[in-house]
């Protein structure tokens, strides 16, 4: 798995326009990003007007990660990387991604926006809270409020850092669930995404992906700033999320294989765009005389014999039997 995906960027028809291109995104995203936000925020809500000029290359790239793990995870152990085109698609896809991540986090930012609101109430509400802070002395000792804050903002930290992690496992787990069915709502319905994220070969997969992540910037660090950092940082980003989309996609074969029966509905679209029917075979012509189909054909039932449609001549067992042996 380590090896393929590491690999599957060198492997690819334009693999030194992907590394190149992708540097560029990736630089520009780091610049024009930051920029765009602080001169929205800071200076004047004029640079809205340049939201479109400012986010896309930060969208490509989000895009073509998604790319990369649907890839990984169609392909399974595809040794080459999908290329970088249709930008469009990747901004599309790269929109949807955020949309993910802001649902996952929506929860996180909630119960921040809540705590905020009570200790704003405690200072500016109806509640004095130097009354407060005298009933905690009281009870507590002179100490006692300092100790009540900083047991407080612990346990936030605690509950902030416990969800953080949660979701770096989570989220990649999510991003290729909607990245192998198309669909948003796919990456957001919970029992899929469970579903993937509690096997074994995603963990495996999350946990080297962690390794590579961590292991290649420590190396890209030192050259960003001669650019070429900027592109292995980015070569980085796609050994990762083809880890992520070959654990997710080795645990989805073994969702399907541990629970036959109907296909769902992204299954059998995902069938019908690859060529091959619903239990994996190869999808022939209806359309076709069962004789110019030779083998590929319907068995013929019981008690029935074939049409000879090849003027009368007959498929006997002789024959079946020595194409076999050959």
């Amino acid at each position: 798995m380590l090896t393929a995906a590491a690999t599957a960027l060198k492997r690819t028809d334009d693999a030194a326009g992907v590394f190149l291109v992708g540097g560029v995104v990736t630089l520009l995203a780091w610049v024009l990003t930051p920029l765009w936000l602080g001169g929205v925020l800071f200076v004047s809500p004029v640079f809205l007007v340049a939201t479109p000029v400012a986010l896309a290359p930060w969208l490509v790239a989000r895009g073509y990660f998604v790319r990369v793990t649907r890839h990984a995870v169609d392909a399974g152990t595809a040794a080459d990387a999908p290329p970088l085109v249709a930008w469009g698609e990747l901004v599309r896809d790269g929109g949807k991604s955020v949309l993910l991540s802001a649902a996952l986090l929506a929860p996180l930012a909630g119960g921040l926006a809540a705590i905020v609101a009570v200790v704003a109430a405690l200072v500016a509400g109806p509640v004095d809270p130097v009354s407060v802070a005298t009933a905690v002395e009281l009870a507590l000792g002179p100490n006692g409020p300092a100790v009540v804050a900083a047991v407080a903002g612990a346990a936030v930290a605690v509950l902030v850092g416990a969800y953080l992690l949660a979701f770096a496992y989570v989220r990649p787990a999510a991003l290729a669930v909607f990245a192998a069915s198309g669909r948003l709502r796919s990456g957001l319905n919970p029992r899929r995404v469970a579903g993937v994220a509690a096997t074994g070969p995603y963990a495996t997969g999350w946990t080297l992906g962690v390794a590579a992540l961590a292991v290649g910037f420590a190396v890209a660090a030192p050259a960003i700033p001669l650019v070429v950092g900027v592109a292995f940082a980015f070569a980085v980003r796609v050994v990762a999320h083809g880890l992520y989309g070959r654990g997710a996609g080795r645990a989805m074969v073994n969702e399907q294989a541990a629970s036959p029966g109907p296909q769902s509905d992204d299954a059998r679209s995902r069938d019908a765009d690859s060529g091959r029917d619903t239990v994996g075979h190869d999808v022939v012509d209806r359309g076709r005389p069962t004789a110019d189909r030779g083998r590929d054909g319907p068995p013929t039932p019981a008690g029935e014999d074939r049409p000879d449609s090849d003027g009368g001549f007959e498929w006997g067992p002789a024959l079946d039997d020595a194409e076999d042996k050959g």
